[in-house]
């Protein structure tokens, strides 16, 4: 299979594995799964793929508090609107992939 890096929707596809994959943990309850995200996305970023808004998916919402690969819910005071998380969740996410804050459990 060939990868096109330079396709407009590289990113996007991008994130969407990642939250395949996160999803796939979730399911199966395996952190090691979760290290993979979070190697990968460093990777990614460190690469200079730019990170999409919905690539928090692998981390628990801090809002409201659904567990990695769960969409967010609409919280009282934080309605999702059009979005799939919470920008919050999507913040913390950039955030621990750039390591400017800690990785919450399970993924440290």
């Amino acid at each position: 299979m060939r990868i096109n890096v330079e396709e407009p929707r590289a990113a996007e596809r991008f994130w969407e594995g990642m939250r395949e994959v996160a999803a796939a943990a979730a399911r199966h309850q395996d952190p090691g799964l979760y290290h993979s995200i979070v190697k990968i996305g460093r990777a990614a970023l460190a690469q200079g793929v730019e990170l999409v808004p919905s690539s928090g998916l692998f981390l628990e919402c801090p809002v409201c508090e659904v567990l990695p690969g769960q969409r967010c819910v609409n919280a009282p005071r934080h309605p999702l609107q059009d979005n799939i998380l919470h920008a919050e969740r999507t913040e913390l996410a950039e955030k621990a992939l750039r390591g400017e804050v800690p990785f919450p459990h399970p993924l440290r």
